[in-house]
């Protein structure tokens, strides 16, 4: 089985529906998005494949990972996805937006690696978190957004040694993959000049790349893959 956290919108939707289409059983998280996720599910059993959605407050990760753990009970994949994107500044920034930025983008995908380390080193598994461009060129304004996606680029390298040699643990850092509704066309054009291959990439990329590390990246561990189009070459 894989387990997906925060699959049932977006980037996380299409890496659930890339991995049940490579022949995954899968597992996705949900904390608000309950019509989404069931959507989810039933679009993944009817292509074949078993799935369950399971609601789990990432913000609060030891709840959440027992919760997670009473309804699996093997796991060869795990996608940490979830993430909590939001602007603080130096000046607005709040203790308890650090703690949530903490908690889903760094306690989780530990606790979550913890508790299934046995299942995944048994199945020769595969881990892959996923990160962002700004763990590398932070943006002031995004302060605890960046700080703690890049201790989450960190703890990529160090479980990639602790889980080996039966566990390969990668990141994937993109660009611009899905915009913001509100995101102005000017702002789109500008951002794109910067990109060699001259377009944003989209969920199924990211969803790709996911599935390759899953499936023929067997002798690749402690990775960070820049899905950016060559964004981070300029």
């Amino acid at each position: 089985m894989a387990l997906v956290t925060g699959g049932a919108r977006r980037v996380g939707r299409a890496i659930a529906l890339a991995l049940a289409q490579a022949g995954y059983d899968i597992a996705i998280t949900w904390h608000t998005g309950e019509a989404d996720a069931q959507r989810l599910v039933g679009e993944i059993v009817a292509g074949g494949r078993a799935a369950v959605a399971i609601q789990a407050d990432l913000t609060d990760p030891p709840a959440a990972v027992r919760r997670i753990a009473e309804t699996i009970q093997s796991l060869s994949v795990l996608v940490n996805n979830a993430s909590i994107y939001e602007p603080g500044d130096l000046r607005d920034a709040t203790a308890e937006q650090w703690r949530r930025m903490w908690a889903v983008h760094v306690e989780s995908p530990l606790l979550l690696c913890r508790q299934f380390e046995t299942q995944l080193r048994q199945s020769r598994g595969h881990v892959v978190n996923m990160l962002d461009l700004l763990a590398e060129r932070p943006w002031p304004k995004y302060l605890a957004y960046c700080a703690s996606k890049g201790a989450l680029w960190n703890l990529t390298l160090s479980l990639a040694k602790e889980l080996s040699p039966e566990v390969t643990v990668n990141g994937i850092a993109p660009g611009v993959v899905q915009w913001p509704a509100e995101y102005p066309a000017e702002e789109r054009e500008k951002y794109l000049r910067r990109v060699p291959l001259g377009r944003a990439g989209t969920p199924e990329d990211v969803a790709a790349a996911v599935v390759f590390l899953c499936s023929q990246g067997s002798y690749v561990t402690g990775q960070i893959l820049r899905l950016d189009g060559g964004r981070s070459l300029t």
